[in-house]
């Protein structure tokens, strides 16, 4: 080696290190971008073509926005005329604050408590971690949105610049960017249908139970489902507790049997199943993905730890075939 390529591969290695410090602070805005524009991206081939690939791309975001925060707004709304309904009944007597109190203090009280707090502490500690003060905040969402922006903008430009640094043959690249599609799809889409099929479980019990704004629950526990540290236990546990509070002591436990042994339990058993299958990878190694990704990247580890591992398993056996 030359003293110019190994003067070189010196700048390179360098960039290539402070880079990665430069994006490390921000890595979960800059995760959460690209696998947004994965997911947005058939649409912005559709919209580009019609009305410009700037005006798509800002429709997009708009759009995506909108979706995201409308439930939230919504169970806001549901939250406070519930919380207002439970204020009436504990007034006029229908809910035994007694039963209730008792049942906290119950071993199985303090399960459902102990629940309760190990999810919302994991969904704290991560917030704070993701957030890091209002100014972090700001930055890192203004990063994901101008790199959403300009990925949607420019996703095939960015495609024909990989291509073009990459020094492999084509069939080579093809092979690549084909399994990096196939796996970011198969984590995607696992995701969203365990959520669908713990939301419709969760509805489904709701419905039976003769709970009002099913259809409502059902979808924002969809919303829930996506999320990372949450799930619809956060609508099925209060729904247990409030009957119980309310004297229906079979429909609340129930409920609460239902939720832990059935809904819960999908995840458990269709993760392995669907993401292996799809994403062609072992149960094993997508559940380490699943789990090592989390303790790493944090709450998008549960994205990025399955398509990491799937993707060194593709270049392992690129380069067994072609250099081996």
């Amino acid at each position: 080696m030359d003293a110019q390529k190994a003067f070189a591969l010196f700048l390179l290695t360098l960039s290539v290190y402070l880079s990665l410090l430069v994006v490390r602070p921000f890595f979960t805005y800059v995760a959460l971008a690209i696998l947004l524009t994965y997911a947005l991206y058939p649409l912005q081939r559709r919209l580009a073509p019609r009305i410009g690939p700037r005006k798509s791309a800002v429709v997009l975001m708009v759009g995506s926005t909108v979706l995201f925060v409308l439930p939230f707004v919504l169970m806001l709304q549901v939250v406070l005329q519930q919380a207002l309904a439970v204020v009436e009944a504990v007034q006029s007597g229908d809910i035994d604050v007694g039963f209730l109190q008792e049942l906290l203090a119950s071993d199985l009280g303090q399960d459902l408590v102990g629940a309760v707090r190990s999810g919302a502490g994991r969904i704290l500690e991560q917030s704070v971690a993701v957030v890091g003060g209002a100014s972090t905040a700001a930055v890192g969402v203004t990063i994901l949105g101008f790199l959403l922006y300009y990925l949607l903008v420019g996703g095939d430009s960015a495609v024909a610049w990989f291509r073009e640094v990459t020094p492999l043959p084509a069939d080579v690249q093809d092979r690549l960017l084909a399994d990096l599609d196939r796996l970011t799809y198969a984590v995607l889409i696992t995701q969203g249908v365990i959520a669908v099929v713990q939301a419709v479980l969760t509805g489904l019990a709701l419905l039976v139970l003769g709970f009002s704004n099913v259809l409502f629950w059902t979808v924002f526990a969809v919303v829930l489902g996506l999320l990372p540290f949450v799930g619809s236990m956060f609508i099925w546990i209060p729904a247990g507790v409030f009957l119980l509070a309310t004297g229906d002591l079979l429909g609340g436990v129930g409920l609460l049997v239902y939720g832990f042994g059935v809904v819960n339990l999908t995840d458990n058993y269709l993760r392995p199943v669907l993401g292996g299958r799809s994403a062609n990878l072992n149960p094993a190694i997508l559940v380490v993905g699943i789990f090592g990704g989390l303790v790493v990247f944090g709450f998008t580890g549960i994205f990025v730890g399955p398509i990491v591992l799937g993707f060194t398993k593709t270049i392992v056996g690129v380069v067994a075939r072609e250099y081996g």
